[in-house]
């Protein structure tokens, strides 16, 4: 527990000092970080496909922005024709003062979160509550690398905008790292407790 929980702290420290945020797509579908849901929804419009491989496993989701408060969508794991819902809906929008506040579920977990820019060190930090999947507590930071310039002598490299994110759930530890290649493409690449690979991609499109 000791040595997790120094990984943990070494990855808050990593975010505080690298040079907020946009969620992503969590493994269950709704936005947010790697597994912990975020007050994030998709904008009115946008439809969201996302594909997880998890300890081997197959996780596809799909999302759509029914308003820009409210998300609704479906994702699937490869065993058998399992399907599971997933909604989100924004109470709350985030201010400079006040934290943005969502409740939702997936499938038959149900949680609440609230999301606020953290003053001073550029993070944004999360917490939540919620069931079965969830188990009570969660927590998540997030933090976003703005592209770079890296000088290669004879031409420059652009180095792409990339999400940083530690979260705390179900008594584990998960970090991760999600590259957006694109406006509507991006990357994840994020160890489970420390331990599980998870390798995710997610392609947004606004219909």
């Amino acid at each position: 527990m000791k040595r997790l929980l120094s990984w943990f702290v070494c990855v808050v420290v990593l975010l505080t000092f690298s040079a907020g945020a946009v969620a992503g797509t969590t493994v269950l579908g709704p936005s947010g970080l790697i597994k912990v849901p975020t007050a994030d929804a998709l904008t009115a419009g946008e439809l969201s496909f996302a594909y997880h491989l998890e300890d081997e496993r197959g996780v596809g989701s799909l999302a759509y922005g029914l308003t820009d408060s409210i998300e609704l969508g479906v994702y699937t794991k490869r065993e058998g024709t399992y399907l599971g819902p997933h909604a989100k809906a924004l109470l709350i929008g985030e201010t400079s003062n006040l934290p943005g506040v969502a409740v939702g579920l997936a499938h038959e977990s149900f949680y609440m979160v609230a999301s606020k820019r953290l003053p001073g060190a550029g993070l944004r930090g999360h917490v939540g509550v919620g069931t079965k999947a969830y188990d009570g507590l969660f927590i998540g930071v997030s933090k976003m690398l703005n592209p770079v310039t890296v000088d290669k002598g004879v031409k420059n490299t652009s180095m792409p905008t990339t999400l940083l994110a530690a979260e705390y759930l179900r008594g584990g530890f998960n970090i991760g790292a999600e590259v957006l290649l694109t406006p509507e493409l991006r990357i994840k690449v994020a160890a489970e407790d420390l331990k599980h690979v998870i390798l995710g991609v997610n392609f947004k499109v606004s219909i």
